[in-house]
């Protein structure tokens, strides 16, 4: 009813033809199966493979070798003709689409655009290698009645050329991954706890704009509950004084407790062994990548 609502308000203002359900957008595919839909990139991911050459090599069983820390390039003259910056660029648009497991390696490595060597390329085609042994995995949405929820974590000090850490975050709806981001912390954090809260602090600016794009929508949710794993964090978040331990923090920060206040958002605990948004503030094993990947809706066919 809603979606014939809507389709009749915009033929009102464009001209419009209704193709029918969906199948194929953007290098996107879309199956509607049972209820279920799921979206999947393997014609573009095959189209990468050969795009760099890569139809020969040996699948490998996660994005990133676990533990991998790299420095800037030294610049070498034979780099230049590498198309690091372009195969990049390909990776960004799998893992905003429908990879999430391949966020965290491509951030890391779109760190170093202009200053990479071979180490940095040799990382970047360890990603395609993992494509290749997993072209047909997809992102699945199902009917739940879930309400809005997210995740935030970060890694404390992870990266060894300025010891900034690195911020997780996702949200699901109706039981469906809908957001997600692994970046690099603007600020050095002194302390995990404050590593966390600035993570918790940009999954709520996230949050309420998911909120309002939802109430735009015409679906009204009181409170977005934000899971996170450290509880020295979640005190800092509920105790609205400064003291010594946080009178650093930078009042842009500190935006998450007016939130927490007006009840905008709720901040819960979840342990670190199920907390999903692990999975784009470092490298895993694979025994846990498959794991993680399973709670966010994320399987291979």
């Amino acid at each position: 009813m809603l979606l014939r609502e809507v389709k009749t308000k915009l033929q009102k203002v464009f001209e419009l033809r209704d193709m029918g359900s969906l199948h194929h957008c953007l290098g996107i595919q879309f199956s509607h199966v049972g209820g279920e839909i799921t979206l999947s990139q393997e014609n573009y991911i095959e189209n990468l493979i050969n795009k760099f050459n890569m139809a020969e090599c040996k699948p490998v069983s996660t994005p990133m070798e676990t533990g991998l820390k790299l420095e800037k390039g030294n610049g070498l003259t034979e780099m230049e003709n590498i198309p690091y910056q372009m195969l990049i660029g390909s990776l960004m648009y799998l893992a905003v689409a429908t990879r999430p497991e391949i966020m965290f390696a491509v951030s890391y490595l779109s760190q170093y655009n202009t200053c990479f060597d071979n180490t940095h390329w040799h990382a970047a085609k360890r990603v395609i290698r993992y494509l290749k042994g997993t072209k047909n995995v997809t992102i699945r949405y199902k009917q739940s009645g879930m309400a809005l929820t997210g995740m935030a974590d970060a890694d404390w000090a992870a990266c060894t050329v300025d010891r900034r850490s690195y911020t997780g975050y996702i949200f699901k709806y109706g039981g469906g991954l809908i957001s997600y981001a692994s970046k690099k912390q603007r600020t050095v954090a002194l302390s995990t706890a404050e590593a966390e809260y600035m993570a918790m602090t940009e999954a709520t600016k996230e949050a309420l704009h998911l909120k309002y794009l939802l109430e735009d929508i015409g679906v009204f949710q009181q409170t977005v509950t934000i899971y996170n794993d450290n509880l020295a964090a979640q005190m800092l978040v509920n105790n609205q004084m400064t003291g010594k331990r946080s009178k650093h923090i930078s009042i842009k920060e500190h935006f998450i407790r007016d939130c927490v206040q007006k009840k905008l958002v709720t901040i819960r605990y979840k342990d670190t062994e199920h907390m999903e948004a692990d999975l784009f503030t470092k490298a895993i094993p694979q025994p846990r990548l498959l794991k993680l990947l399973k709670m966010i809706g994320v399987t291979q066919t």
